[in-house]
């Protein structure tokens, strides 16, 4: 083989070599191409109807407190009461010496006695001078006066009327009764105490509890949000008059028994711009009393056209929260959104989605703004066929 030849098939083979890997190239260009697009899950956002979740840090009240005053001047006989404890409309707490009190009864009934006997008198001698007028032996004049004697002993008769009514009334103060039905606190006033109507009066406290009051306190802005609501039926009342409620105590424990709003105040508290809001709840056994402090919790309050989202569908970042929403063309949009309050394991969205729109729920870290995704089981509807709407 001569050097010509051989030169001329190592050149062949080189052209054979590149043809080859060319050939190589082509295959492996042909083989490579975009990656399949991630599969997802997603869900339609669907609006519900809600319950309006408001709970306040509240405080019981005593529904009615009773100053129990001594109404008249004497010596304290006896407390019939033990401190602190439960009484009923009317039960006796405090007997004040009542010995002068029946003497001034006595004296009153004795003038009354003597009213009704100087009228008995002046009615007769208004008889005896009726008879001598008519038969023309006393003048006119006579008959006019025993007529005013007579007037003026009825009149007698009804002042000393009045004045045993009045000594029956104050010997009856010298049994203070409780006026309410609840519970006595501490006594001002001992036994052998000298009391009087003026102000050394005061014997005890008596606190009605049943019911009993839960006051709360509500800002003005939430106040004037409140009724924007309800104007505007973002949320629904099931009655706009005694409002039920329900209410947990401090161990945790729900009361056994509803109660409702019966009053809110018309006017703000300028030093703490809130206004009080106050709920009744029946206290039968007297369990509850003045002054505890109790979580209330409003029902009968929903809210219509709820928008909600899985737990796993949102993503929070120190830049904010947000989810990822697939548009119509299956490209992944990253929508920022605010969330509201728990709705069993969903989160009410109250900004940044709307109804029909698609929600990805899984694989959330393969995605990015703007790449085409695949959905789980076949194509999603449309937001906007009825499919979407009804699901």
């Amino acid at each position: 083989m001569t050097a010509d030849t051989r030169s001329i098939l190592r050149g062949t083979a080189w052209i054979l070599a590149l043809v080859a890997l060319a050939g190589c190239d082509r295959k492996a260009g042909q083989s490579a191409g975009p990656p399949p697009a991630p599969e997802v899950a997603a869900t339609v956002v669907t609006p519900v109807t809600a319950p309006g979740v408001y709970e306040f840090i509240a405080q019981t009240a005593a529904s009615r407190t009773v100053e129990v005053r001594a109404r008249v001047q004497g010596f304290l006989l006896k407390r019939h009461f033990e401190e602190g404890s439960k009484v009923k409309d009317g039960d006796l707490l405090f007997t004040i010496d009542p010995r002068s009190f029946e003497a001034d009864l006595q004296k009153a009934r004795a003038s009354l006695a003597q009213a009704k006997a100087a009228q008995a008198l002046s009615a007769s001698n208004l008889s005896r001078v009726k008879q001598g007028v008519e038969s023309g032996g006393l003048p006119k004049a006579e008959l006019d006066k025993a007529v005013a004697q007579n007037d003026e002993a009825l009149a007698q008769i009804k002042l000393a009327e009045a004045n045993v009514t009045n000594a029956e009334l104050e010997l009856s103060y010298t049994k203070v009764v409780s006026p309410v039905s609840g519970t006595v606190g501490r006594a001002q006033k001992q036994e052998g105490s000298l009391v009087d109507p003026g102000t050394n009066s005061l014997l005890v406290e008596s606190q009605q509890v049943d019911p009993i009051y839960v006051n709360f306190n509500v800002s003005e802005r939430d106040v004037l949000q409140w009724r924007a609501d309800v104007a505007s039926g973002r949320i629904k009342l099931v009655s706009e008059k005694n409002l039920p409620t329900e209410m947990t105590l401090s161990d945790g424990t729900v009361y056994k028994q509803q109660g409702n709003i019966n009053f809110i105040d018309v006017k703000v508290d300028p030093m703490t711009g809130t206004a009080m809001i106050r709920a009744t709840f029946p206290n039968p056994e007297q369990n509850l009393l003045p002054g505890q402090f109790v979580k209330l919790r409003l029902m009968g309050v929903t809210r219509p056209n709820v928008l909600t989202v899985p737990q796993e569908s949102v993503v929070s970042t120190p830049g904010g929260t947000f989810v990822y929403v697939i548009d119509k063309d299956s490209k992944v949009e990253r929508r920022p959104v605010t969330l509201g309050d728990w709705l069993g394991s969903d989160w009410i969205v109250e900004q940044g989605i709307k109804p029909g729109d698609r929600v990805m729920v899984d694989n959330l870290q393969k995605v990015q703004p703007g790449m085409a995704v695949k959905l789980a089981g076949g194509p999603a509807p449309k937001p906007d066929t009825p499919a979407a709407e009804n699901k």
